[in-house]
């Protein structure tokens, strides 16, 4: 009997933010950069998404629920269609340094059947789980690298489908993909440019400051 599609909402565990496209969608762009490279995009753009880099330590990610939760989704999707596909993607891997990456998104747009545009975008809290995320995109606050926190995804027991591009193009890849719909900052780190100094913490800053505490309420 097939499995059926559900989906199911799942709090990651506190890590590294990398390349956080949070207050504002990008899109690739191929003729940016030697190889392309993310570009800021509209909130409009239905090629536009809401994305980000979660590097967590092993020892935390082995631990959690999270895991364990994402891996039964997993291993379901698995079991049932293992004799009719080729590849496949799973919603996590591990980097040279053993640590776990996590890729969720969000599309930042789709279009409705009358034709409208709908945005979309994930909610971002506050260590306290506020919402702050007018507050965030309203002054212009650019999320940097390096800020600290945790993701809140959705997901849903995949179906194997048949891939037209990429390295995988004519295979059948089971893919399991992580939707973003929230991201809560431990410390939220500001971007100031792309000179020197990059991407950097700013002491006592807005909304996030250095006496935020140790610890995200559970």
């Amino acid at each position: 009997m097939a499995t059926t599609k559900r989906k199911v909402r799942y709090t990651s565990p506190v890590g590294t933010f990398d390349h956080p496209w949070l207050d504002t969608p990008c899109k690739f762009d191929a003729n940016k950069g030697e190889r392309g490279q993310s570009v800021p995009a509209k909130p409009t753009d239905l090629q536009a998404n809401y994305n980000v880099t979660v590097t967590i330590d092993p020892k935390v990610f082995d631990a959690s629920d999270f895991k364990k939760q994402v891996d039964e989704v997993w291993k379901l999707a698995q079991d049932e269609f293992g004799d009719s596909f080729d590849v496949a993607d799973p919603p996590y891997f591990k980097n040279d340094d053993g640590d776990y990456i996590l890729k969720p998104k969000c599309k930042a747009a789709f279009q409705k059947d009358d034709g409208s545009v709908q945005q979309m975008s994930p909610a971002l809290l506050d260590c306290d789980g506020k919402n702050v995320t007018d507050f965030i995109k309203n002054e212009g606050i650019k999320v940097g690298s390096g800020s600290l926190g945790r993701v809140i995804v959705t997901t849903y027991t995949p179906k194997p489908y048949k891939s037209s591009k990429g390295k995988n193009a004519g295979k059948h890849v089971l893919s399991m993909n992580l939707d973003l719909k929230v991201a809560q900052f431990k410390r939220l780190d500001r971007y100031e440019g792309s000179g020197d100094t990059g991407a950097e913490a700013i002491d006592g800053g807005i909304p996030v400051s250095e006496d935020y505490g140790e610890a995200i309420p559970i």
